[in-house]
């Protein structure tokens, strides 16, 4: 089986690249007001608009979501590597 190398310092940046990123994501809603119109057009529009900026408020918090486990996750395998590299390395000193 191929050996799965990780290495933290390169994994690192870019998962902090990626919390950044997100976090710039702006998802508040700039609230266009149209002219006084009774077209169900703009009333249509306006829902349109407001179901975008709570899909853009659900990908964020998923987003973040998943970085933060992904990052987890990694830590973890990490420390597991270590852990089973220091075990090994005892096992030939003894």
């Amino acid at each position: 089986m191929p050996e799965i190398k990780v290495i933290k310092s390169e994994v690192e940046p870019v998962f902090q690249n990626l919390k950044e990123k997100t976090n710039e994501l702006d998802t508040t809603n700039p609230k266009v007001e149209f002219s006084e119109s009774k077209l169900d057009f703009i009333k249509k529009m306006e829902e349109i608009e407001a179901q975008y900026y709570e899909t853009i408020k659900s990908f964020k918090t998923i987003l973040i979501k998943t970085n933060n486990d992904a990052w987890s996750s990694i830590e973890s395998y990490i420390k597991l590597d270590q852990n089973l590299a220091r075990s090994i390395h005892k096992e030939k000193a003894q």
